[in-house]
């Protein structure tokens, strides 16, 4: 079967020498698990359109990815997620830092008093990345599995990120946000983002009323480290119907519980 036609595995043999083979299929395999955690299901001829890659190219990428566990069907038909091994990556690259055990019991507690879903995030490129959840006793609508991103610019997680950013690491990474050809973050909207971040420090914690989905409410705040850097972030979120009005309730419960797992971690507030 030749390279143009080659639906469904599209495996072709390339020229060039092995390692240079090796070498650019590492960086369009890497390039394809970024642009499927920044996009919440995402299709194959999509994921070569974005990347600027053939279809035969791709289809043969996103095959090997998924044999190795690096990409799982999404529940939409012909759409991918991060599979099993992304998530275990993750989960790994938490567990080495002991926040995962260390922020569990806050979480169970949290999840509690709440009686809603919460979750445990931390940074990866310009995403924040599911590795701990609590589930509540009331319905949830999260249903996203660990290992899923969420965005920096519109969900409760990535703002309570950005808000605790120095300011000009924020800089830096609201232009890489403009940057990036994946993000709907432009020069014309960057200054929203911004503004929505100054909110989010005078609360204290961050706020998603139906911006990421709209089916679901959320509030959340920073986890910092001895080193004073944010290291991950809290959730709470629900049914937007029932979960709103008890955003201002539980935002500044989500900022405590933070600051007392951040102070576990070492860190101390400025003028402490």
């Amino acid at each position: 079967m030749s390279e143009s036609e080659a639906p469904g595995t599209g495996r072709t043999p390339g020229g060039g020498s092995s390692g240079e083979r090796a070498a650019g299929a590492l960086d369009r395999g890497l390039a394809i698990l970024t642009h499927v955690a920044g996009n919440r299901g995402v299709s194959t001829p999509e994921i070569a359109q974005a990347l600027g890659l053939t279809r035969s190219t791709a289809y043969r990428l996103v095959d090997r990815l998924e044999e190795q566990g690096w990409l799982t069907h999404a529940p939409a038909a012909g759409q991918w997620q991060l599979g099993p091994t992304a998530v275990r990556l993750a989960s790994a690259a938490v567990a080495s830092t002991n926040l995962r055990d260390t922020a569990a019991p806050a979480l169970r507690k949290l999840a509690e008093l709440t009686q809603e879903t919460v979750s445990l995030g931390v940074p990866n490129g310009l995403t924040m990345v599911f590795v701990h959840r609590e589930r509540g006793t009331r319905p949830a609508v999260v249903t996203a599995e660990l290992g899923a991103s969420r965005p920096l610019h519109s969900s409760s997680l990535g703002r309570a990120y950005l808000a605790a950013l120095p300011q000009q690491k924020l800089e830096d990474t609201l232009i890489e946000l403009v940057r990036d050809p994946m993000s709907p973050v432009s020069a014309a909207t960057v200054s929203e983002v911004h503004a929505e971040v100054e909110r989010t420090r005078e609360r204290g914690w961050s706020q998603d009323l139906r911006d990421f989905d709209e089916s679901s409410c959320c509030c959340g705040a920073a986890v910092y480290d001895h080193t004073g850097m944010p290291v991950a972030c809290i959730s709470v979120a629900g049914v937007a119907e029932r979960m709103a009005p008890l955003v201002p309730t539980y935002g500044p419960v989500v900022a405590q519980v933070c600051r007392e797992l951040s102070s576990s971690l070492g860190y101390l507030p400025p003028g402490s």
